[in-house]
This record gives C-alpha cells, sequence and structure tokens, in this order.
C-alpha cells in the first residue's frame, strides 16, 4: 500500500524539511518510530560533550575557501585559496586526489553541528560556502558541480562507454560518484536543519545534470558497471532530492542506482562479503532502505536487514567495528586478524550506525540500539583523542598496538570527513517516539525537547562509572504519555522508581520499561542497571578472551615501549607501524568462568576493574575509550596453564628476536 499526501513541511531522516505546500511524496512504508531532529536534544558536560565542544572548534576553524579551491579550479574560476594536502590535492597510492570529498563531509557535519548547538557562527560559515559553491554551479551553466580533476570529461567518456571501473577508479579518476554523494547528502542536510533554500537550489540542479547527463545516457548494464566503483549511498542522495520536489524522475533514478552485486544476493540470504571492500558497500544498504520507503521493493529491505544481522553476527569486533585492513574477511580469520597492526575502520562503524538509525526507525528492533550502544561508545568515542578531538582511521585490535590520530590540517583522509560527522550527530540516537510514546535508548547526560507534547525530559547520569540514570520531566501543564525505558540485554537487574517508589511492572532484558501515566512538572524517574562482568571468546577461538561490562569493552594499558608523544600523530600514515610483540601485553590464564570471578571491581569514582588470582599476574581494566596515547590491550591470549603461557611468551620473544 502505497500513502499519497501533500506536505509542507515534512520529518525525513529526523530532520525538518521545508517543502512547497504543492509537494507530494509517496510513503510505501511509514516509519515505526521516529528519532528526534537534532535541534530537539542537547548534551549536558560529560564524554560525549567534550568531544562535541571540540569538534564543534575544529569545524569553526576550518577555512571555505581552502575546500571549494578546486571547485573553484574545474569551473574556470581563480581559486581564493590553496586546497587542503593530501587526500584533498594530492596522488595518493596511485590515485587521486578525492578532491571535493571534504566538502560534502564539511556541509553535512555544519548542518549537524548547528542543529546540535544553535550556534550562528555555523550559518555564516555556511551561507559564504554556498555563495562559492553557488559561484562555480553558475559558472558551468548546466548544474555541473564536481571538485575532481577533469571530472566532465570523465563522464563523457563513461556516457561514450569508454571507461573502465574498479574500486576505488572510474579510468583514472578516485570515486567521482562518490564524491558527487558527499556533496550532495551535505547540501540536503544543510537545507533541512537550516532552512538555507541555496542548498536545496544547487542540490536540485546537481541532480538533475547527473540524471540527465549521464542517469538516462547509460544502459543497464554499463550504469552496474559504473556502480562498481565505491559510490557511497548515491541512491540515497535522489530519494533526498524526491523528497524535496516530489518529482518521480528522482525516485526512478534512485531506483537505478542500486548496485545489484549488493542488493541481490543479500535479498535472497547469501552471505558474499568475504573479501569485498568493507565501507563500500555499507552505505549501498542504507540506501536501499531507503528507496524501500518510498517504493515498497521489499526485497531491497530484506537485503538491508539481511546485511545488518550478517555484519554484526559475523564480522565485527568486540567494539563493535568490523573489517581489517578495509575489508571483510571470513570468521575463521579472526584468530589470525587479531595479530595484525591493522583494525576496523573509523567510517565503518559511522556508516554502520547510520544504517542501524534508518532500520531502527523502520522496525523498532531493540537489536539495533543494542548495537549502536556497543558501537558507539566502544568504537566512535574510543578513535577521539580528548586533547584536540583529532580521530584515528584504524583502531587496532593486536594486543601491545596503539592508535595513529590525524592532524587538524594536513591529514583529510576519509575517516577525517567521518570523524567530523560523529561528534555532531551525538544526540542522534539518545531519544525516540512515536504519537503516544517517549523512548529512552541511550543513558547520555542530555536534555530532549518534545515540542509535540510540549514538554522537556532531562537525563542527569554519570553512566558508565554509575549503574544508573535520573529523568526529570520539565512541563508546564500535565501530559498522558508512555515512557519506554530500555532495559539494556546487559542488564540482568532493572529497578524503576517515580517520585521514589518503585514501579511493579517489570521488563526483560531486551524490551522497553513501559510507564503510562499522567506525567507533571518535576517528576523524577531513577533507573538502576547494575550490570555484570562477562569474558567472551573472538569470534571462531576460544584462543583470546575479552572483558566487558555492561556496555562497556574493558582494555588494559600496555607499556609504551619507547613510543613519544609525537608517535600517536601522522599528517599521513593512518596505521601505528611501531609494533611490539603480542608478549608484551598480559595474557589469561584458565577458562572463561575462572577469570570472570577473578574481576572485581575497584572502589574508586571511575569505572575500574582489576583481575588478580593464583594463574595471572595483577591486570587493571577500564573502559576502552578512556585509553589514548598509549598501547593497549583488548583482546587477550588465553591459555589452559601457566606453563603454556610461558611457554608461548618465551617463544613470541625468540620469534620476534629473529625478525
Amino acid at each position: 500500500m502505497k500513502i499519497s499526501f501533500v506536505i509542507g513541511l515534512f520529518i525525513f531522516s529526523n530532520q525538518i524539511s521545508f517543502a512547497a505546500d504543492t509537494t507530494k511524496v509517496r510513503v510505501a512504508h511509514p516509519a515505526k518510530i521516529q528519532l528526534f531532529s537534532l535541534s530537539d536534544v542537547r548534551l549536558l558536560p560529560g564524554e560525549f560533550r567534550h568531544i562535541q565542544d571540540l569538534d564543534h572548534q575544529y569545524l569553526l576553524s576550518l577555512e571555505p575557501d581552502r575546500m571549494a579551491s578546486w571547485f573553484r579550479k574545474e569551473a574556470g574560476l581563480t581559486p581564493k585559496a590553496p586546497p587542503y594536502p593530501y587526500w584533498e590535492s594530492e596522488n595518493v597510492w596511485g590515485k587521486g586526489p578525492l578532491a571535493g570529498h571534504i566538502m560534502g563531509f564539511y556541509l553535512s557535519s555544519m548542518s549537524m553541528m548547528y542543529a546540535s548547538t544553535g550556534d550562528d557562527a555555523i550559518i555564516q560559515k555556511i551561507n559564504y560556502t554556498l555563495s562559492q559553491l553557488d559561484e562555480c554551479q553558475e559558472a558551468g551553466g548546466d548544474g555541473y558541480l564536481l571538485a575532481v580533476p577533469n571530472g566532465r570529461k570523465i563522464f563523457k567518456d563513461v556516457v561514450a562507454g569508454n571507461f573502465t571501473t574498479s574500486n576505488p577508479l572510474i579510468n583514472d579518476s578516485w570515486e567521482p560518484v562518490y564524491i558527487m554523494n558527499k556533496i550532495m547528502l551535505g547540501l540536503y542536510g544543510v537545507y533541512t536543519r537550516c532552512n538555507l533554500p541555496l542548498a536545496k537550489d544547487i542540490l536540485v540542479k546537481m541532480a538533475d545534470w547527473f540524471g540527465d547527463s549521464v542517469i538516462n545516457k547509460l544502459s543497464h548494464d554499463d550504469m552496474q558497471k559504473l556502480l562498481v566503483c565505491e559510490h557511497g549511498s548515491i541512491n540515497e542522495s535522489y530519494v533526498t532530492v524526491y523528497l524535496l520536489t516530489g518529482n518521480d524522475k528522482y525516485l526512478e533514478w534512485a531506483q537505478r542506482l542500486n548496485d545489484e552485486d549488493m542488493w541481490v544476493p543479500a535479498s535472497q540470504g547469501k552471505d558474499i562479503l568475504e573479501g569485498w571492500h568493507a565501507n563500500t558497500q555499507i552505505p549501498k544498504f542504507t540506501g536501499f532502505e531507503n528507496v524501500y520507503q518510498y517504493t515498497g521493493d521489499k526485497k531491497l529491505t530484506d537485503a538491508a536487514q539481511f546485511f545488518w544481522k550478517t555484519v554484526i553476527a559475523n564480522h565485527t569486533w568486540a567494539i563493535g567495528g568490523n573489517s581489517t585492513g578495509e575489508h571483510f574477511f571470513p570468521k575463521s580469520d579472526f584468530a589470525h586478524r587479531v595479530t595484525l597492526i591493522g583494525g576496523p575502520e573509523s567510517c565503518n562503524s559511522v556508516n554502520m550506525l547510520r544504517l542501524t538509525e534508518v532500520l531502527y526507525k523502520d522496525y523498532g528492533e531493540m537489536e539495533k540500539v543494542d548495537y549502536y550502544e556497543r558501537t558507539l561508545y566502544n568504537h566512535i568515542l574510543t578513535i577521539y583523542e580528548p586533547e584536540k578531538g583529532m580521530c584515528a582511521y584504524f583502531t587496532s585490535m593486536r594486543p601491545g598496538h596503539y592508535k595513529v590520530y590525524g592532524t587538524p590540517y594536513h591529514s583529510f583522509w576519509c575517516c577525517t570527513g567521518t570523524g567530523f560527522e560523529s561528534p555532531a550527530k551525538f544526540g542522534q540516537m539518545i531519544y525516540a517516539h512515536d504519537e503516544n510514546s517517549l523512548f529512552v535508548n541511550l543513558f547520555i547526560p542530555s536534555v530532549v525537547d518534545w515540542k509535540h507534547k510540549g514538554l522537556k525530559l532531562i537525563q542527569n547520569t554519570r553512566f558508565p562509572d554509575e549503574d544508573k540514570t535520573e529523568l526529570t520531566v520539565s512541563a508546564t501543564t500535565a501530559r498522558n504519555f508512555a515512557l519506554k525505558v530500555r532495559h539494556p540485554y546487559w542488564a540482568k537487574e532493572f529497578v524503576v522508581k517515580v517520585n521514589g517508589k518503585i514501579v511493579k511492572q517489570a521488563s526483560q532484558p531486551g524490551t522497553y520499561q513501559e510507564i503510562k501515566r499522567e506525567w507533571k512538572n518535576g517528576d523524577k524517574i531513577t533507573i538502576e542497571m547494575p550490570a555484570t562482568i562477562m569474558v567472551k571468546p573472538l569470534i571462531g577461538t576460544d584462543k583470546f578472551l575479552f572483558v566487558q561490562y555492561g556496555a562497556m569493552i574493558l582494555a588494559t594499558k600496555v607499556d609504551n615501549h619507547g613510543l613519544q608523544k609525537a608517535d600517536f600523530t601522522s599528517e599521513r600514515e593512518m596505521l601505528a607501524l611501531k609494533k611490539v610483540a603480542m608478549a608484551e601485553a598480559p595474557s589469561l590464564v584458565g577458562d572463561a568462568d575462572a577469570i570472570t570471578k577473578a574481576i572485581v571491581r575497584e572502589p574508586t569514582d571511575s569505572l575500574k576493574f582489576k583481575l588478580t588470582s593464583n594463574k595471572n599476574a595483577p591486570i587493571e581494566l577500564i573502559p576502552f575509550n578512556r585509553i589514548y596515547l598509549n598501547r593497549y590491550a583488548v583482546y587477550f591470549p588465553r591459555y589452559n596453564t601457566i606453563e603454556d603461557a610461558n611457554k608461548a611468551k618465551h617463544e613470541k620473544e625468540v620469534e620476534d628476536k629473529k625478525k
């Protein structure tokens, strides 16, 4: 069934979109749950707010003229400033530059940061940036807008059939459609979050140029050939233009941009991911789910749901990230991959969270929130160093290894771009709502403004250092609604009190505790959710273990073995290269149950544990996201006996001396 309706102000992707009164959009699958707009959520002081504040300052320090440099050059205009270095302007590994990709991330991040903070200084920067992009687009005269060197010629060759594709190249150009996707999503975000009409005008012209000049002129087979190269979620970009215009041609173009190499086998329940570049695939499925919402093509949502479940079950590390060296690998290979200096890529987790958001809205499944929490705390928050807020590309899972962070103005990797975005949207999944229910998903200090009900909910918590949170209702008049608080899978006990009285209604782990009543100003809801220590094996083997406390993956610091502070920062190198023998990291002896019993929480205000037993040397364990500028161990080699552990350590030391 398709639902047609006339919209003057509609909701999509948690943003308010301003459209003409005559706009008609057909919704084939209405969302089950809505996420709040970022403008309705404010973070309160805490770990997430600290990183968001650093990111806010960083975004404002970036120079639009430098990001627009390649755009002006390709439009035949004189650049006003040199481009930023490395991926933005240099030949990288024989490819590139990836000119213009940071502009897309910048627009998306600035619009989200504006929604999250309301800082008018952001609007001033965005307005100037839009004026530069508009000037470049007008100089071309036909809607084309890219910074890709010789981009027009590349697409002329594509239309003529004179092209080859690989991942990441179309002929000799590094991912031009991916760059287009980033810019289009950025423009959509600016229009919908900041209500700047020029962003919509530029976006629609871009979409028309690519649709009329390229999509309409390619055969089905040539289109699928084009989609071999990484293209982000270009199908999603066209859905956004459909929503802004109501014109069916954009939805038809979106459907033509669905990569059959991915959605067809996934819709049939086939895991073909081994060996594929992970971050190339993930955004496609966000696009498939978006196309499904407005076409009702069930095969696309089947593909998106299967992909999500498969990645989580077969390809994901304890911290929520996936892959090593940017590629998916089989479950049987985890024991080998954990020894490598590479690790899950930050971009992958950012894009998995985007996919998780859209699937959660469509189906309201608790497992989506569980995954979101795990990845947000244990991978996303982990990639930022809390001094300048710079982010890491790879997070090595090798015991005794470390991360390197980029620099503010010299790196500009893809993970620099997604690194802009995440802090700007930390408030995205904390709360959700339907017509009569307010959902509390995550335990992060924050305030949500439920304008539809005329109330605010204030969340104060020291989670995870305390296993509780307090919610306070702020409303001018009493309101009837259902408050649904997530009972996490990791909390065997879950005690809810309203104004000091225990709510007798019981919930089960993995469900929502529902409290329906008339809520008044000042009502307080206290939730106690004591967690337990869990010791779990690495996927596919019990030779490595990790330790979890509730939502948190615990890790230990390892001696830096000569690393200096400067070694943790690099302008160009995404990999941490100075490895030590894994034997330098602690190992665990015995079975998981015995090890679990030997881990005791320390009597401190912050979350800290110590493992002490007659088989194991003392190990201090803290949340992984609090270890930075230091070697660490997330996974611990496990041995049956002390003798086995000592023998293995000696063998590794001998082997390393030979290298």
